[in-house]
Parts: structure tokens; sequence; C-alpha cells
């Protein structure tokens, strides 16, 4: 059986910013629509982490596919990386997104807003954005035995037996699994 590195993610985005990505000039090298999001996406991997880590919850709210009711609404599908998936994934359920295209439209107008902010340096101010945020991370890293402490005090007071307790890496995938 031949299992596949890629998921087809279909959803649906206004013409505008259909527009805007095929006309990015950053990802020149990927011609394809779907390209060009994916490399949005590679891109901004840090945000995604740092989102999931610190964001709020946002209540399943439904958003509309864009502000103007009249805009042109069209079906693009999207060849991702079955590990960038995973992260889309695990951030649309432990932030309560209404929907994984919702994120998707949000994070690409995050990145047109950066765009128009910092036109072609938007790269520099990204990963001078990231750099801080290793350092920050670094600092506030706990070390087992605070972490062990910490995971001590979440589990004692879980209501309900067979409880289940998952700890995931950093590949966004399921490194420990406890039943208590």
């Amino acid at each position: 059986m031949i299992l596949s590195n890629f998921h087809d993610f279909h959803f649906v985005m206004d013409k505008g910013m259909k527009d805007k990505i095929k006309s990015l000039d950053l990802f020149s090298k990927s011609g394809s629509l779907s390209g060009k999001i994916v490399g949005i996406l590679n891109v901004l991997t840090p945000v995604i982490g740092k989102e999931h880590k610190w964001g709020k919850q946002r209540l399943s709210k439904y958003k509309a596919v864009c502000d103007d009711p009249g805009e042109i609404r069209e079906h693009v599908h999207v060849y991702i990386p079955d590990e960038m998936y995973r992260k889309l994934k695990l951030l649309h359920q432990d932030l309560n997104f209404y929907s994984i295209a919702q994120l998707v439209r949000g994070l690409l107008n995050f990145f047109f807003g950066l765009v128009g902010l910092y036109k072609n340096e938007v790269f520099q101010e990204l990963e001078k954005n990231f750099t801080r945020w290793g350092a920050e991370d670094e600092e506030i890293r706990l070390t087992p035995r605070e972490f062990l402490r910490q995971l001590w005090k979440i589990i004692r007071f879980l209501p309900g037996k067979n409880r289940l307790v998952t700890v995931y890496s950093d590949q966004y995938a399921p490194f420990w699994i406890f039943r208590v």
C-alpha cells in the first residue's frame, strides 16, 4: 500500500485573496497556487506554534469567508504536507476554531498584513521575531523536575476515572499518553 505524504485540503477563499496569492513575487519558485499557500504556511510555522501555546479560545465562532457579500468565492485545493496538516488540525482542535479553512484564511490574511507592512523585508522581520521567541522559550522552559511536578498537580485534580493525559512532542505527535 502506498501512503501519500500530502493531504488534499479543499476549502473556499474569496477571489481577491486568491489573486493576491497568485501575484506574490516572494514565492515565485512555486508557481502553483497550492505551492504558494504551502510556502506561506511553512514560513509561518513558528507563528502556528506560538499561537498553539498562547492563543485564545475561538469558541467555534463562524466567520464569513470575506467581509464583502458580493465578492466571488472560489474553491481551492491545496496539497499540504501531512506534518503541516497535523499541526493545523491540532491547532483547530485545541483552540476551538470553527474550521481549518477559517484558520488557514486567517494565517494568509496575517501574512498579507505583514507583507503590506514590511514589503520585501517580511522574511527578515519574521526571522528577527522567531529568534526572539526562541530566546524567550529557552528562558521559560521547565526543567524535567518542574515539568513532572506541574504534571502531577494537573493529574491530581482531573475528575473521573480512567483519565488520559497526552504529552505531545515538538512535532505535534503524541509522545506519552498516561492513563491515570
